[in-house]
């Protein structure tokens, strides 16, 4: 019996053994502010980890979305409301949270002409009110690097750009000689302009093609001529009478903000820094001359042909109303097409034509960028900054796929080739740096070439235009780098 009752004790002192052993062993196991022990995981399957180590710094975060262009909800939520969305982003948050005993604490700056002047304030005062800015794509950003208001990322250890949750060509397009003062990754959200079909409408015409739309990107046959070249299949002048009142057309869209994404979609940027490292137009160079001409009289075309339906405001027929094929559209509307009851689809904007393969589909970015402020505090603060971002970059995959699946609704799982499209136009998306640092050359209005010169009413000259603001941009240009400490 004296032996039975060791051989219990025995046992029970293995099984104690083994399970303080396997809690020592679990690497996703950290202390919260309470004491209590959260688990969170590291995905060791990965390409690219964090390279950094738990912690419990009990700090909190401060982060500002400017949301006029960045919807809130998808950078910070207070709880989940039992959305996908919602519940992805607290779920961000509180790895970081069991990761780093960080607090993440949002807020809204709201409207563009209200976020620089207290962002500038609480940097310069030294608050600590802020550590991460989500910023407009242009309102304010040149001041904020000339002023020494944000952080060159290359001066962040705990960053790593080299990571595939960092968008590295993307910032370094609007670096600033080497200088990376905007931030972009997987925690931005995609804002961007895309090409939406109606489905019901294109079946009727799929059989004309040698492949499917979707094959048509996925092959790099999806082009500038290809994209005019359905549209032209979609026009039914529906009561006969050769007026455009109620009829069906092949694409339709709003000529403006984003018609813009043509030039980038062809490979041509508005400006960018040449071999003498100056600034200027870079549309119409001797590289880009050429195409530029033919991509603004082929844009032009179309907005006069009959199957188009391009105008100055949103007054067009929507492709949700079932009279237009295809649609020029920013992502953010897609959630409004849900109502409709239409079926919708998505593509990139096409490349200007199949010698572009090698560069592939580019969409311009239209979201805010990260931005870090220069004054990140003292002891380990700079250190928990610095962390904080990495993970919360790093932890935006679920985020991702449930905002797309806000935008598109059930056809997440009953169309999973738009689903696809999203992941296609997430790896395009590129910046430019004449959208980013428009404030420095906002008179020459030189952000909207395209869509003023190929407006069907448009009497203004590719050639006379560039050649009344080029040397404007380039002495604004100077200036501007100049400035930069």
């Amino acid at each position: 019996m004296k032996n039975y009752f060791k051989l219990i004790a025995f046992l029970i002192a293995i099984v104690m053994l083994v399970s303080v052993f396997a809690a020592c062993g679990n690497e996703s196991v950290v202390e919260d502010g309470s004491g209590n022990s959260d688990s969170v995981e590291i995905d060791e399957d990965r390409e690219f980890k964090p390279d950094v180590e738990k912690n419990n710094y009990n700090e909190e975060f401060f982060f500002w979305i400017m949301g006029d262009s960045n919807p809130v909800d998808t950078y910070w939520v207070a709880e989940s409301k039992n959305d996908a969305l919602s519940e992805a982003v607290y779920n961000r948050q509180e790895n970081v949270r069991k990761y780093l005993g960080v607090e993440v604490v949002g807020s809204d700056t709201e409207s563009e002409d209200r976020y620089v002047q207290p962002f500038k304030s609480a940097v310069q005062i030294k608050d600590g009110s802020v550590d991460l800015l989500v910023s407009h794509v242009y309102y304010g950003i040149d001041g904020f690097i000339t002023g020494n208001y944000i952080m060159d990322f290359n001066d962040i250890p705990e960053i790593n750009l080299n990571a595939d949750y960092w968008k590295l060509q993307f910032m370094e397009d609007i670096g600033i000689n080497g200088r990376l003062y905007l931030g972009f990754g997987d925690l931005n959200i995609l804002y961007t302009h895309v090409i939406t079909f109606n489905k019901e409408i294109l079946a009727k015409y799929e059989d004309q093609f040698d492949e499917s739309i979707y094959e048509m990107v996925d092959n790099y046959h999806w082009t500038l001529d290809q994209m005019i070249s359905i549209a032209s299949l979609g026009y039914i002048d529906n009561n006969s009478d050769g007026k455009t009142d109620d009829d069906q057309y092949g694409i339709v869209g709003f000529q403006s903000v984003p018609f813009i994404g043509f030039m980038q979609a062809s490979d041509i940027n508005i400006i960018e820094q040449d071999e003498r490292g100056i600034y200027g137009i870079s549309f119409y160079n001797e590289a880009n001359k050429q195409k530029m001409s033919d991509l603004c009289d082929k844009i032009k075309n179309l907005a006069l042909s009959d199957y188009a339906c391009f105008r100055n405001d949103y007054s067009y027929p929507q492709m949700t109303s079932g009279r237009a094929l295809m649609e020029v559209s920013g992502t953010p509307w897609l959630k409004g097409y849900l109502s409709s009851g239409v079926e919708f689809g998505v593509l990139p904007f096409p490349m200007y034509n199949e010698a572009q393969k090698n560069v592939g589909y580019r969409s311009l970015q239209w979201g805010g960028y990260l931005c870090v402020p220069s004054y990140m505090g003292e002891g380990d603060r700079p250190q928990m900054i610095g962390e904080t971002l990495e993970m919360l970059c790093y932890y935006s995959d679920d985020v991702a796929t449930a905002y797309y699946e806000k935008l598109l609704g059930k056809q997440v799982a009953d169309a999973p080739e738009d689903r696809r499209m999203f992941d296609v136009i997430w790896d395009s998306v590129c910046s430019d740096a004449g959208q980013t640092y428009f404030s420095v050359v906002l008179k020459t209005d030189v952000l909207y070439v395209l869509p003023r010169v190929t407006k069907a009413d448009s009497t203004t000259n590719l050639a006379s235009f560039v050649g009344g603001c080029e040397s404007t941009i380039q002495k604004n240009f100077k200036q501007f780098v100049k400035e930069v400490k």
